[in-house]
């Protein structure tokens, strides 16, 4: 008769039997596009070719140790340590790195990488309930077993990462200051999928996209938040990606995938479509009432281009001369824009150059303006997919992460550490870069504490106060 703790041990295996199974299948089954996200890996990249196939014959070989009864302890040991490996590597990736480019295969695509990372963290603890229970061993011999599959592994992990891992590191030195007071205020968040839609004054508005017309209001107290829900005449669309745009008291919610404009005027929470329903974007701001700046990818030429929009006289216009290619006129331009509505400018930050790019509301008097480190350009390769998919490989970081102005100031998030700086500042910190937006001059720099090593998701500048959008909280500092 079968105990719980047999009942328990076959059961783990079963599990990862399907586990490694299933995730070896699904990269056999997509193999090309598995190795071109492996290559865009901070610590494998150089090495996808061989670690694409050692990852599918390490996943098969557990599969067979566990399915042979006689086998069965060392499959569970070979899972052990492999989720134990699998799970540092996400922990470095999600805390450490710029980018989180590697997918596992299979069912776990469709989870995020903390939830990916509790799984792994999940299976770890069941694989070490079912050694405990299988192990005839004295406990001496079972804990050391234990410790060497699973420390192993992660010292492993870590010392690869070390090694291969570029830690930014450039010839520039930075102008270090501290404007902001000591003292701040926190205000935590039901999600960590929030993005800056807009401001007026101190009064912010955050909107996410897991909910994605739910518009939050964050008051200058800097005390609590109203929710409001936005209404659209039309909910006739299947969306993909809406964004909420607040240029106070308009605010527009578009879908760049669909796609679709809706607007409304504030406090009325109605939003109207335009009808403009053949440009496609992918990103997309206020300008002024019912006027744009957008990006989006020109069929023809299958390269990036800015353009404005008029949704009352349903009217746009590509420049192209606004983002010059270097190799691919994707990725090579990718990045984001920031409004300057004070002095009518528009600033394009490029995600892998050092460089910024400004024109009027109209795109007429174009400048670009190198940044303070001395890299103007990062090398990019691309693969082209037999599904015709067109992806990075061997992606380089993101140089600059995100931007906002004020007060003719420009204030950039950069993760370039320079000659002076550790790298535990760099890792503990987000590194403020502040110009002067007229002249596009280094003015100083600013660090701001980030122990938690979370991601910034948006930063802004009033009059008194600096705000940091990350994780599920945003922060406010005071100016001294």
């Amino acid at each position: 008769m079968k105990t719980f703790k047999s009942i328990y041990v076959e059961a783990a295996s079963y599990f990862f039997i399907l586990l490694f199974m299933y995730a070896s299948v699904s990269k056999l089954l997509d193999f090309e596009n598995f190795q071109v996200q492996l290559a865009q890996s901070p610590m494998l990249g150089a090495y996808a070719g061989v670690v694409s196939l050692l990852i599918i014959i390490v996943e098969l070989s557990i599969v067979y140790f566990l399915v042979i009864r006689k086998f069965r302890l060392t499959g569970l040991y070979a899972s052990l340590a492999t989720m134990s490996a699998f799970s540092i590597y996400i922990f470095l990736v999600l805390n450490y790195s710029d980018s989180i480019p590697c997918s596992c295969g299979g069912i776990l695509e469709k989870m995020d990488w903390n939830q990916h990372f509790i799984f792994n963290l999940c299976c770890v603890l069941l694989l070490i309930v079912a050694i405990i229970i299988s192990n005839s061993t004295n406990t001496i011999k079972l804990m050391s077993r234990l410790a060497l599959f699973t420390v192993l592994p992660i010292l492993s992990v870590v010392l690869v990462y070390d090694i291969n891992v570029d830690d930014h590191q450039g010839s520039f030195k930075r102008k270090v200051i501290e404007p902001l007071a000591m003292e701040y205020q926190t205000l935590k968040l039901p999600m960590n999928n929030y993005y800056l839609a807009g401001s007026y004054g101190d009064s912010l508005f955050l909107a996410n996209h897991k909910t994605p017309l739910l518009l939050s209001t964050i008051t200058p107290e800097f005390n609590s938040i109203k929710l409001d829900t936005i209404r659209l005449n039309n909910y006739k669309y299947d969306f993909v990606s809406v964004t909420i745009n607040v240029l106070y008291p308009y605010f527009s919610v578009s879908d760049g995938k669909v796609p679709v404009i809706f607007e409304g005027k504030l406090p009325s929470l109605m939003a109207y479509e335009t009808g403009i329903n053949r440009l496609y974007f992918s990103r997309f701001y206020m300008l002024e009432p019912q006027n744009y700046v957008f990006k989006t990818m020109l069929v023809k030429t299958k390269e990036s281009e800015l353009g404005i929009l008029n949704t009352a006289k349903k009217e746009y216009q590509i420049f192209p001369d606004a983002l010059q290619k270097k190799t691919d006129g994707v990725f090579d331009t990718d990045g984001d824009l920031t409004l300057d509505h004070q002095n009518r400018k528009i600033v394009y930050t490029h995600y892998y150059r050092s460089e910024m790019v400004t024109a009027d509301f109209n795109f007429r008097n174009i400048q670009r303006k190198r940044m303070i480190d001395s890299l103007s350009h990062m090398a990019i390769e691309t693969k082209n997919l037999k599904n015709g998919q067109q992806k990075l490989v061997r992606s380089p970081s993101v140089i600059n992460r995100v931007q906002t102005v004020y007060d003719n100031k420009f204030y950039n998030v950069s993760i370039m550490r320079g000659r002076n700086e550790s790298r535990d500042v760099s890792r503990n910190n987000y590194i403020i870069d502040v110009y002067n937006n007229l002249t596009k001059q280094y003015l100083y720099s600013f660090y701001i504490r980030n122990t938690e090593h979370d991601k910034v998701r948006g930063i802004l500048s009033t009059k008194h106060y600096f705000y940091v959008l990350s994780g599920n909280k945003i922060t406010r500092y005071t100016f001294k």
